[in-house]
């Protein structure tokens, strides 16, 4: 099974790594310093060291608490704005079962009960992927006050016997329908690689 390729837009994304051997950053923290840098270096605004200090903190926590969510998935994360709280992007190829139109609309729809109403249920093509389900969400968190919004895009690729899927939520509404535009333009950039034919797809590790 084949695993998704992301060119992404540098400056509005940053993965975080999957292990740290073989990057330049010894662990999170050093990533996170690296990258707050970066990002303030881009960017038209001159941050105080309370500013870069808030950042890198943000990224630490992100690198360190974002992957345990999702296990399975690489981490992404959307971040047009250094003074912006990171909104975290979920990617992962899973083992293709069952029909297809059922198992999509399964990742992209799901059972939750903290739902507010329904998804609402999309057709969503790229060229690389195909055609495909999107789906905005909100559900409820704790007594009911907090809404937390989402959205989830997921495709079936025969060729490589794998849906892909991609997760995004957060507690402000606002932040994810904001980025809207940035999420579909990302997910048209995912690619997947067909497995070869000699390999057993059992023994192929992500790439």
């Amino acid at each position: 099974m084949s695993w998704p390729y992301v060119d992404y837009d540098s400056d509005l994304w940053m993965k975080i790594p999957t292990a740290w051997e073989g990057t330049p950053w010894k662990g999170s923290k050093q990533w996170a310093q690296y990258m707050a840098e970066a990002w303030w270096g881009d960017s038209d605004f001159r941050p105080s060291r309370k500013d870069l200090k808030g950042l890198v903190a943000t990224l630490r926590e992100c690198a360190e608490r974002l992957p345990a969510t999702h296990p399975g998935f690489d981490v992404y994360l959307h971040l047009p704005d250094p003074r912006f709280m990171p909104l975290p992007v979920y990617v992962a190829a899973i083992e293709a079962d069952g029909d297809r139109d059922r198992t999509l609309k399964g990742w992209v729809s799901g059972h939750d009960a903290d739902l507010v109403e329904q998804p609402v249920v999309e057709d969503f093509g790229t060229e690389m992927l195909g055609s495909g389900l999107k789906s905005l969400r909100y559900t409820r968190l704790g007594d009911g006050r907090e809404i937390v919004a989402g959205v989830r895009y997921a495709w079936r690729s025969e060729e490589c016997r794998c849906d892909i899927v991609v997760v995004v939520s957060a507690p402000d509404p606002r932040r994810v329908v904001g980025a809207m535009d940035d999420l579909d333009a990302f997910v048209g950039r995912i690619t997947l690689t067909p497995p070869r034919a000699d390999l057993d797809p059992s023994s192929e590790t992500p790439g």
